[in-house]
């Protein structure tokens, strides 16, 4: 049965639009009529101590309110008891210049009328403000905030006490401060003592003139003013006291006196110069504007303090998020057009305020609905200006269905993402931190959104104050239908409030009743729009030909009463009208116009068709503006129509508002649109009968048309092309280039695929400028166009698959290359965005051999070379894992972490992105079953058969744990990761607090038929939990599936495959929900290979197939089902509809469990020892997005069904280490024993040397030309020794072993000495030199040492260096005694908590020795990187460190050191770039380069073996074969290095070398590049 909603019920519009006037004033009425008639004294005088009024999200300022004699910290600062009147708390807030103004007021007990004792003094009541302000957390929370201190009477005195704080003050302002003591003070003492009622105070004694502390104040006081800004005011009316007046504090008292002290005076006694009666109040004017000089200083070295740091972080930000253009455009062109007085009915309606004004009663929703063009994107925008003029934070959005940039869910919360982000400083920190640890969102599923940047991270910092969205158009929206139930699941404790506008919907109106959202609702009536159109046309009216005020204002209600209330009809007749040169004229036109807006676009068209000479032009210009997927700039839609129409039109921005009829403007950012949308839903009309009309299938074919003109331009021809003096590597781009090279393929889906020429074009494409094109888009920033290209076009192609059409090898071409696009953008999309123009030169070189870029481009002159062992096919599995004596038996992934829970109880935590390990857990003794991350991947829950553990991933500590008697079948957060669940066996699912582990509750679960008053249950097999849907399914065996409601606890249903009756039913295997709400959607898979989709709530099936699946999983955002089966085959589904999308088989080796990453296209699963890591390009295309073409064309077919066979290899002939020797040859070993020689030219294997014991693998090699003798050792820590040569027929001879001994510890290193003649093995335990007779010359034991490496110091010392446990020492090679080290050299390098040395290499051809230092994964010590050059001083015993250099600042991008090459220490990176630092130049430090890239499936896992050749060729050992790179190291990119106190390092220029010219042409393209 459908699950029941109640009906919701909006706020209608119940009270009538109030009186206009000031927000301000309207807030105090507001306020004054809120407040309880009966409040106490103490509430009116206000609480003690310090008090925050107000707090700006992002404060940089302090304001400290701090009261006089007899004051409060409210009473002092309000006119009257009406909270209204208090101006520091509900004035100021709303000033624009306290935009970022923290206010406090500080209250203490100087109440002289108390009638019990008090012995306070000034000192105390200062010594108390100062420790209130150094314990305040709001002010301990930004240390750098300079403090401004407000004073009235004594309070000014109080705050000069606090000398301790006197660099954090900016400015005091003293308001009648008695500086000097007041003669009042005197007879108030007096009077004191002398009454019996009340008793002396020593404050008031205090006050006394030249009393001893106010001259202890005023010295003090002296040592601190000098860097103070001092504002004194003093009183100029008489205070009543009853049976006199007068002066309270004198002039001469309330002045310093000092050089620099600002003086002013106030119209107000003594009581009245800190209390007015409104804001007009000149007194409060004068010390408003004082205020706001001094937050203007403050403001001005806040700016040029942050400035660089903030915008370059909101530059990073934008990228992450995907925001293009600013958000602001579309608001400035709204406010541009509103007419001052407009819209004020709105804001000044009492319905808006209730709901703006935050009361808890209030539904945080409001719906503001009206016809077409009635001005709501106006009001929208007003409300908006309104918001922010009184200093309340607000994100704002306009949708529009035409604009593809500005039509989606997704694209509206990334917008309010940033937009938040650019005013809240803990958002931007939190969105900020997701970016740096490598948290991969999916820009275009708006859940993925809304759980990771909003629940996870933006709604769980602290609002200080309430937080507006307002959306506009929101039916304007594609799949606003999810934007609704999201709103429904915000915490009630969230200030958020939203304001939507929309046409009037039904479909809204359901949804808001489904999901329980309750909303203020207001409609823009005809009468409200009538007020607006009047303005409009009152302001306007002067510009026409009309002198008779009375004929005027009867022309205005002609037009109000033919209007209907509708703005734009109005707006298009006034602009007619403007056209006019006569009242008759006017008449006429009145007389003619039609009232219907359809009606009145009908005109227009009639209108343009009279001219027939622009009528071709007006049409372009119409196709660009309806057809374009966003609108195009001025001088873009003129390089359009020069490429459409081959004209020139020098002065469009006229000549649109000419041809057009008023149905097209130029908007202040010079973008061509349409008045309205509802001009376009006009012009595209099926039936509209007009040369004018739009034929959308045509016209998008002619888009396209254009859209490849350009890109086969020679505008766009690669460098390759171009003439070596060149002056520039391309010529300047059209402005046209930006909309061309994004949206050519949106046209091209949205025309008739049964087109010849436009596959012949898209050929020519491919056939031309494709990498030119690639490089472009990359350049941008956002591979998602290279996808949503590849998606756009297949489904063109797939569409024409039903036309026999003679063009067979174009068809099959553009074919190759949409599969090739997907590939490049999974294979080499960081690389591109790193570097875009490296799909030039060094990307088709590294793509498989089938694939057409490769094909295509292979032959380019200059390019990287690659031989050996490349890929043949793309292959789906970029990396996997392996564990050694264990088993992975449970995985899950969130955002930029997945873990592995392994049978040996270890949890391993790896990064998304990189595979690289993060980190590891240790969950105990048993194995880790289950794993389960919260909505971020800060907390994980691991769970084994006894233990339930939950760790904070960040701190790698453990949070708490819990036993669990019973096995677990499932483990879930719930959706706010304040709960986790445990459903066991027993019938049971356990809530735990996340807090503190504390036990919550437990729900009883049960077969229902079953069900028996005895208590007997049978045990369940299945069970599922889903904290998105709040939903936990159960399976019995050979019984239905049960469904549980988890929010109510109680029982929703079961789902029978088979009739209800039949029982037994087929035996259950795997369960996944759908965690898309909007889906509401089971998959189960059943013994007879059957797989279902099933609703929960209705328990109705949807969709079934034959799968035969094991293992379940859904992709986050619910459009993909993974599943799995005992023979390793996996398959992808579409979710709703179970269409087979993908299909892999790997190897017979049973699935275990399938997760999927945050971006909806990785997944990892596990089997056996391994885990697995895939991107299949079948589910990029899948889950990319896009309108589709079946808008516009009913065409289409089913596609294939993509299968793949994944390649094995043979695990005893992988190679296990490699070394180069000479003759450019580099040695490998096997895993299986053997040692063989592979071609460094060609990469192939030429000759097979030896073997140590079979399927024992060799370990380590070292190779020394002196003598040409290679060692060897293997797993059983047996080496050996053989002189190697080559004959002159070119094999190579080995002799017998000149030794051959085995160790009784695991040999770590093997090293020959310069000379090759002795020989050192290194154990944990010992050192041992050997000669090459087989003599043990020397050995030493090493106990205790945790990290070490040997490095021969060449020829230069004719020494042993030993780095071991972050400290260097010196050994003598024949006896292995310690010697002496140089001082330099002995201090460069001492440190007890240095990092393990992971690698030690010395230069061949200079005396450099480089030295890499890490930890393994999840230490928190970083990485070091040092370079050091020895010098021979007239003795081998006599040296020297003639330069040493740290490199530390880019040590943590360092992923494996591969050695030197002459002087260049050659190192991959952590983005798989091979890199070098020049050891000739290390004194400088300036910069390192990037040369070329390795592809991230290359070396993603395991231990990464490299070797250089004599020539300069990089050799990469890859499973059983190598690959060699050639001519890499010819391409050069030079990143700047910033060794500051951030650590950056930044990209500064590139070019490439010629090897044979050596010479370098610098890039004038403002984008990095590699170029000739």
């Amino acid at each position: 049965m459908d699950r029941a909603k109640p009906e919701n019920k909006l706020i209608r519009n119940v009270s009538s639009v109030s009186a206009r006037g000031s927000f301000l004033e309207r807030r105090l009425s507001f306020l004054s009529t809120s407040r309880s008639a009966a409040e106490s004294e103490d509430h009116v005088r206000g609480p003690l101590g310090l008090n925050l009024l107000y707090g700006p999200s992002e404060p940089i300022v302090e304001f400290i309110f701090v009261h006089g004699l007899r004051g409060g910290s409210r009473k002092t600062w309000s006119a009257s008891d009406d909270p209204s009147h208090f101006w520091p708390k509900e004035w100021l807030p709303t000033e624009p210049r306290f935009r970022h103004v923290r206010i406090h007021s500080y209250g203490y007990n100087a109440d002289w009328g108390e009638k019990k004792g008090n012995v306070l003094n000034l000192h105390d009541f200062g010594t108390a403000l100062l420790g209130d302000i150094k314990n305040s957390p709001h002010i301990r929370s930004s240390p750098s905030n300079p403090i401004v201190f407000i004073g009235h009477s004594m309070g000014g005195l109080v705050i000069k006490k606090c000398k301790d704080l006197a660099s954090r003050f900016h400015s005091v302002y003293f308001l009648a401060t008695p500086h000097r003591g007041a003669d009042s003070a005197q007879l108030l003492n007096k009077v004191l003592k002398a009454s019996m009622a009340f008793s002396a105070k020593d404050y008031v004694n205090d006050l006394i003139p030249n009393s001893a502390a106010i001259q202890a104040i005023n010295d003090d006081f002296r040592h601190i003013f000098q860097d103070l800004q001092l504002w004194s005011f003093y009183e100029t009316v008489k205070t009543n006291l009853g049976v006199s007046q007068a002066l309270i504090v004198e002039k001469d008292s309330a002045v310093l006196g000092l050089s620099e002290e600002r003086v002013q005076l106030l119209n107000a006694d003594h009581r009245h110069v800190c209390k007015f009666n409104d804001a007009s109040d000149s007194n409060y004017i004068t010390l408003r504007n004082a205020f706001a000089s001094t937050i203007d200083q403050i403001e001005k070295e806040w700016y040029t303090s942050t400035k660089d740091e903030f915008e370059d972080t909101m530059k990073t930000l934008a990228r992450y998020l995907g925001q293009k253009d600013m958000p602001d455009n579309d608001l400035v062109n709204l406010l541009d057009r509103q007419m001052e007085g407009t819209c004020e009915w709105f804001t000044n309606d009492t319905d808006y305020e209730t709901w703006r004004s935050g009361i808890e009663q209030i539904p945080k929703l409001f719906w503001l609905s009206g016809k077409p063009a009635t001005g709501k994107s106006t009001i929208a925008a007003h409300v908006v200006r309104q918001l922010y003029d009184s200093n309340l934070e607000c994100s704002y959005f306009f949708f529009k269905h035409a604009d593809r940039t500005k039509s989606s869910v997704a694209t509206m919360l990334r917008s309010v993402a940033y937009q938040m982000a650019l005013t809240n400083p803990q958002v931007r920190t939190a969105i900020l931190s997701m970016h740096e640890s490598g948290t991969i969102i999916d820009a275009d599923d708006e859940r993925t959104l809304w759980r990771s940047l909003f629940v996870s991270r933006i709604f769980r910092t602290d609002f200080h104050q309430p937080y507006f969205w307002i959306i506009d158009a929101l039916d304007e929206c594609t799949d606003f239908g999810c934007f609704l139930p999201m709103l429904a699941k915000i915490d009630k404790k969230i200030p958020l409030r939203v304001l939507v506008t929309s046409r009037p919907s039904s479909v809204i109106q359901t949804l808001l009743s489904q999901e329980k959202v309750c909303a203020v609702g207001k409609e823009v009536t005809v009468e409200s729009s009538y007020e607006d159109i009047r303005i409009v046309l009152e302001a306007n009216t002067r510009f026409l030909p009309i002198d008779d005020p009375t004929a005027c204002q009867a022309l205005i209600a002609s037009i109000l009463d033919k209007s209907n209330g509708c703005f734009m009809w109005a707006c298009l007749v006034l602009k007619e009208l403007e056209t006019t040169h006569s009242e008759q004229q006017i008449q006429e036109v009145l007389d003619s116009v039609p009232s219907e807006m359809d009606s009145l676009y009908t005109r227009i068209l009639d209108n343009m068709a009279l001219v027939p000479r622009n009528q071709k032009l007006a049409q372009t210009i119409l196709r660009w503006t309806v057809c374009a997927v966003r609108p195009l700039s001025v001088e873009e839609l003129k390089e359009a129509i020069r490429l459409d129409l081959e004209e020139i039109i020098p002065r469009l921005e006229r000549t649109v508002k000419s041809v057009c009829g008023h149905l097209i403007h130029v908007d202040r950012h010079s973008r061509v649109q349409l008045v309205h949308e509802t001009v376009r839903a006009f012009l595209i009309k099926d039936d509209l009968d007009s040369d004018f009309a739009i034929d959308r299938v045509k016209e998008h074919s002619r888009l396209a048309k254009v859209c490849l003109q350009y890109l086969c331009s020679d505008e766009l021809k690669s460098s390759r092309y171009r003439r070596r003096g060149s002056a520039t590597r391309t010529a300047k781009r059209s402005v046209f280039a930006d909309y061309a090279t994004v949206y050519f393929s949106e046209h091209i889906v949205r025309s008739s695929s049964s087109n010849d020429s436009q596959v012949i074009a898209l050929n020519s494409f491919f056939d031309t400028n494709v990498l030119t094109w690639i490089e472009i888009v990359a350049q941008g920033g956002n591979m998602y166009f290279l996808t949503q290209t590849a998606k756009n076009l297949k489904a063109y192609m797939e569409r024409r698959a039903k036309y026999r059409s003679p063009l067979g090898q174009q068809v099959h071409s553009v074919g190759s290359w949409v599969n090739d696009l997907i590939h490049i953008v999974t294979t080499f999309g960081k690389c591109l965005l790193l570097s875009p123009s490296s799909i030039q030169f060094l990307i088709p070189p590294l793509c498989p051999r089938s694939s057409i870029i490769y094909s295509q481009y292979r032959e380019y002159p200059r390019c990287l070379e690659i031989f050996g062992q490349p890929e043949l096919e793309w292959d789906d599995r970029l990396s996997c894992i392996a564990f050694t004596e264990c088993k992975a038996l449970a995985i899950a992934c969130r955002d930029s972490r997945f873990a592995v829970g392994l049978s040996t109880g270890r949890v391993v935590l790896y990064h998304t992105s990189t595979c690289q390990e993060a980190g590891e857990l240790v969950h105990g003794k048993e194995a880790a079953r289950y794993l389960e991350f919260g909505s971020t991947n800060a907390l994980l829950a691991s769970a084994g058969r006894q233990t339930v553990v939950l760790w904070d991933i960040g701190a790698r500590t453990q949070l708490w744990a819990t036993a669990t008697p019973h096995r677990l079948l499932a483990l879930d957060f719930n959706e706010d990761d304040t709960v986790l669940m445990a459903s066991t066996i027993t019938n049971y699912t356990t809530f735990w607090i996340v807090k503190d582990g504390e036990e919550l509750e437990k729900l009883f679960m049960f077969d229902v038929d079953e069900h028996a008053p005895s208590g007997y249950q049978r045990p369940p097999t299945h069970a599922q939990l889903c904290g998105e849907l709040n939903l936990l399914a159960v399976g019995y065996r050979q019984r239905p599936i049960n469904i549980w409601d988890l929010e109510d606890r109680a029982f929703v249903g079961q789902f029978h495959k088979s009739a209800p009756d039949l029982y037994p039913g087929p035996l259950l295997v795997a369960m996944a929900f759908n965690p898309n709400p909007d889906m509401n959607l089971v998959a189960s898979s059943y013994a007879d290979g059957d797989l279902v989709t099933f609703d929960p709530w209705n328990q109705k099936q949807r969709a079934v197939t034959e799968a035969n699946a094991q293992i379940l999983a859904a992709s986050l955002d619910g459009t993909t089902l993974a599943t799995g089966d005992g023979s390793g085959t996996i398959q992808i589904f579409d979710f709703e509809t179970l269409r087979l999308l993908y299909r892999s088989t790997a190897y017979d080796c049973d699935i275990r469990a399938i997760a999927f990453a945050s971006n909806n296209v990785r997944f990892f699963d596990i089997r056996g020892d391994h885990c697995n890591v895939w991107e299949p390009s079948a589910i990029v295309r899948q889950t990319e997005d896009g309108d589709g073409s079946s808008e516009y064309c009913s065409e289409g077919v089913i596609p294939e069904v993509e299968t793949v066979q994944s390649k094995s290899w043979d695990d005893n002939r992988l190679i296990s280490t490699m070394v180069t020797i000479s003759n450019n040859c580099f040695v490998c070993g096997r895993e299986n024993g053997s040692v063989v020689v592979y071609d460094a030219r060609s990469g192939q294997q030429s000759q097979e040397l030896y073997r140590h014991a079979t399927k024992t693998a060799i370990m380590l090699l070292a190779w020394n030309d002196h003598e040409s003798v290679l060692a060897s050792t293997d797993r059983s820590s047996r080496f050996q020794v053989r002189k190697v040569t080559q004959n002159p027929s070119g094999a190579w001879v080995v002799e017998q072993p000149l030794f051959d001994q085995s160790m009784e510890e695991v040999i770590r290193q093997v090293l020959f000495n310069a000379n090759g003649k002795l020989l050192l093995i290194s154990t944990l335990l010992s050192d041992h030199v050997w000669d090459l007779d087989g003599r043990r010359r020397a050995h030493r034991s090493a106990d205790g040492r945790r990290s070490w490496r040997w490095v021969d110091s060449n020829s230069i010392t004719q020494k042993l260096l030993h780095i071991v446990d972050g400290k260097i020492q010196c050994f003598d090679w024949q006896s292995l005694d310690e010697c002496s080290l140089p001082d330099s050299f002995r201090t460069s390098l001492v440190d007890d908590n240095y990092p393990s040395i992971r690698s030690l290499e010395v230069a061949s051809q200079t005396p450099d020795i480089c030295a890499y230092f890490r930890e393994p994964p999840g230490s928190q010590s970083q990485p070091r990187l040092r370079l050091w050059s020895l010098t021979l001083r007239q003795h081998p015993q006599n040296w020297n460190v003639d330069g040493s250099a740290s490199f530390d600042v880019i040590a943590s991008e360092v992923k494996a050191i591969i050695g030197f090459y002459k002087m260049l220490l050659l190192f991959l990176d952590q983005n798989g770039w091979i890199c070098s630092l020049n050891a000739d130049n290390k004194s400088t430090k300036k910069a390192y380069t990037r040369h070329f890239f390795v592809p991230y499936s290359w070396h993603c896992n395991g231990e990464l073996i490299f070797a250089i050749s004599a020539r300069g060729s990089v050799a990469l050992a890859r499973k059983d074969g190598i690959v060699v790179f050639h001519r890499g190291l010819d391409f050069e990119e030079h990143i700047a290095i910033i060794d500051n106190e951030g650590g950056r390092v930044s990209q500064t220029e590139s070019y490439w070398r010629s090897p044979v010219l050596e010479n370098r042409v610098d890039s004038p393209q403002p984008t990095h590049h590699w170029s000739r």
